[in-house]
């Protein structure tokens, strides 16, 4: 526990030494240097200021969040806040915490060929995350964010208020097909779908298990592709003639889901790897 009368340097290893219990180097430092940052000692001013006093309430305040670090609470949640694509963005648990290979899917989009599109969606939208990077990046075009969970369309405008963000967000379940969205067209269609099968849920840390919805994160082993399947519906009424869709995928399935959509008539589909080398993304043209 970190002791009363801590200065910013003692705070700072304090925490970096804590941490590196339960995550890699790297990842020990980002998060130390957003703790302290969200206490309001940013990292420039614990190395310019390094003898100074570490107020008592902000010691009692990272000791609380050292504690439930130590719980297998995730940071994004005990913060309730992340980054993502340069955007501060509320995350609460019961929102998926937006991850660096949605991030990367953004810059693929924002990087590519096409850069006016009119009339994007994001299928499933979350906290948000993505349709607003792509309002941010594309600022004439009208955004569209649809999901089926309340709680997590609130998040949703609440990001978009406070990141001065202006983005249409709309209820509606993807699998049902209700929606409000009728003669809707889009140039541009984004999903990342839940796609991890319930099997490998023993593979998956128990941060994730125990905090974050499993509803925004697995399917059933025998429909694994049942969002992709529904997407195509989506875009069979909704994805103008020669617009971009561009999906995250589960790696085990890339040709499969690519098949779907070359049998629906999709004219280029190509299957695009993340950082990791793992086939995580889909981008097809209609």
């Amino acid at each position: 526990m970190l002791q009363n009368r801590a200065t910013l340097n003692h705070t700072r290893f304090f925490l970096l030494n804590e941490l590196r219990q339960r995550y890699a180097e790297n990842e020990s430092g980002s998060i130390t240097r957003l703790i302290l940052e969200h206490a309001g000692y940013p990292l420039s001013v614990c190395l310019l200021e390094p003898d100074k006093i570490t107020p008592s309430p902000v010691i009692a305040q990272i000791n609380l969040i050292v504690d439930e670090i130590h719980a297998g609470r995730p940071i994004q949640y005990i913060l309730g806040q992340t980054q993502f694509c340069d955007i501060n963005l509320a995350v609460a648990e019961g929102v998926l915490i937006p991850r660096s290979e949605t991030e990367d899917m953004v810059h693929l989009i924002t990087s590519g060929d096409r850069q006016k599109f009119r009339q994007i969606i994001d299928l499933g939208t979350g906290s948000g995350c993505i349709a607003l990077a792509l309002k941010r990046h594309f600022p004439e075009a009208m955004v569209t964010g649809l999901e089926v969970s309340k709680e997590a369309i609130s998040v949703a405008r609440k990001n978009g208020r406070l990141n001065n963000i202006e983005v249409r967000w709309m209820e509606g379940d993807l699998l049902s097909d209700t929606h409000p969205l009728t003669g809707d067209l889009f140039d541009l269609v984004v999903s990342n779908p839940p796609y991890v099968l319930e099997s490998e849920k023993i593979l998956m840390e128990d941060h994730v298990l125990q905090h974050e919805p499993g509803t925004a994160l697995f399917v059933k082993d025998e429909n694994p592709l049942i969002y992709y399947q529904a997407i195509i519906k989506f875009c069979n009424l909704h994805l103008s003639p020669g617009g971009d869709l561009w999906m995250e995928i589960n790696e085990r399935f890339g040709s499969e889901t690519a098949s779907l959509f070359e049998k629906a008539g999709y004219q280029q589909v190509y299957i695009k790897k993340d950082i990791h080398d793992k086939e995580r993304y889909i981008h097809a043209r209609k």
